[in-house]
This record gives C-alpha cells, structure tokens and sequence, in this order.
C-alpha cells in the first residue's frame, strides 16, 4: 500500500513539474530563446579554418585594396553606397564568402584576383569605414579602454584572450576575441543581443541597462553598440601589414640592383 502512495506522488511531482517547466520555457522571450538555440547547436564555420586570416587584418593595407579593386563600384569613401544595417546583418564570415565568390545580385567573385588576407584586409576596411572604430591614441579609445577595462577584462582580460583573473573558474572559458573562428562567425546583430541578453549556460551576463556607478554611465543601446565597436577591433590592425612591408623591402631591394626596371 505504501509503494503504492509512493509512486503516486512521484508521478504527480513529475507532471506538475514538467508542466511548470513548459510554463517556464514557454515565456522566455524570441530573442532569448533564439540565443539558448545557438547556444545548444554552437556556431559551425561556413569556410574550412586555413581560410581565416593569417594574422591580423589590416585596416591600412585594405584601403589600398579597396581603392584599387572596390571603389570604382562602391565609390571613393566605403560609407558612399554600404550602410550600417546592411554591414551589421552579415558576420565577417559571410561577407568574406561574398567578396570571394561573388552573389547574383552583381558582384563580381576576387578569389582569382585577390589573395585571402587581401580579401580579410578590404573587408576589414570596409567595416571599419563604414561602421566605425576608435583610432590610436585617441581619447575615444581611451575611453573605451576604461569601460572595457571596468567591466569586462576580469573575464574576457585587458586584450581580449579570454584570459582575465576569473577566466579559470568558468566553464565554459570567456571568449577569445583574438580567436577568428569565433569573432568572424558572428554579425554585429549577434554581438549586440549578446551583451544585451547574455548568453544562456555560460557566465556571460545580460548588460542591458545596467549601470557604472564608479564612471557614470549606463550600458544602454547606444553604450552596447559602442562596445560592439570596441570588440572588433580585436579583429583587425590600424598599421600597415608586415607583409605588406616585407613585399616593399623587396621590391625595393629589387629596384637597386636592376632587377625591377
């Protein structure tokens, strides 16, 4: 008889709380289920790993890309034709695939013209331009430095490894922003849902509307968008690239013993 009242209980215990965790599931918000969704299936690159960039892009040799190969169509300045919108909708990944393959929409494919860390370096131009960055030494980025530094470092470290004090004690580990294949698989739109809502079963936080008392601000929409800003720019250079540098001393050496006339 007492078996009896106990199995009982249990299945009453199981449905009623099964029913509240359908309750419970079913009032999380579109975008924080589509964030827990991603999360279970992990994000899969769309190109093999040897044709992310070498190193890190540079935004100074892609100018020179772009105005040779891009600005005849896209015009002078990137920010002429390309928007904002249309840039943050795409990850750096997709937009890669686009340069090299060409769509049916008229672009023209690059992989028989441009090498890969050519096409990384102009798509990295190209965003920079258009959606903005913080340049060297400036107070914009000192700025940026102190927020970043404030609020994000303890996990993610000053330079963005992944390697800040608490990194060890956190399963899984912060994000590497020097890491390609996990910041060029993401669109600026994932990024932004990603400090506004967190990221379900990981440590990462929802910044929404939270507030710096210690620096007087607040992480809303706009502050959010400006560290989408700041994290790219782990993903990219403002000097020339040392390749590029290396190919001039060639060419250079080249010219004075007769060998590039």
């Amino acid at each position: 008889m007492l078996s009896k009242k106990l199995a009982l209980c249990f299945m009453i215990t199981l449905f009623f709380g099964s029913a509240l965790s359908s309750s419970v599931f079913a009032a999380v918000s579109y975008e924080k289920e589509e964030l827990v969704s991603s999360t279970i299936k992990k994000w899969q690159p769309k190109i093999p790993e040897n044709e992310f960039p070498s190193h890190q892009p540079s935004i100074v040799s892609g100018k020179e890309v772009y105005k040779m190969h891009c600005a005849m169509c896209h015009g002078s300045e990137p920010n002429e034709v390309l928007t904002k919108d249309q840039l943050r909708s795409k990850s750096p990944e997709e937009q890669y695939i686009i340069i090299k393959n060409g769509n049916a929409k008229g672009m023209p494919a690059f992989k028989n013209k441009l090498s890969r860390d050519e096409i990384w370096d102009a798509l990295m131009y190209v965003r920079a331009g258009v959606l903005g960055y913080y340049p060297l030494n400036s107070d914009e980025l000192a700025k940026m430095n102190a927020i970043f530094g404030g609020n994000c470092a303890v996990c993610h470290g000053t330079r963005g490894h992944g390697d800040g004090p608490l990194h060890k004690s956190l399963n899984p580990v912060p994000a590497n922003f020097n890491m390609f294949q996990r910041l060029y698989t993401r669109s600026d739109n994932r990024l932004h849902k990603e400090l506004t809502h967190g990221i379900p079963w990981t440590a990462m936080p929802a910044w929404k509307n939270r507030v710096d008392f210690n620096q007087n601000y607040k992480f809303d929409d706009e502050m959010i968008w400006k560290l989408v800003t700041y994290v790219r720019q782990f993903g990219f250079s403002q000097e020339i690239d040392r390749l590029d540098i290396g190919r001039q001393k060639l060419k250079d050496y080249e010219k004075s013993i007769g060998k590039g006339k």
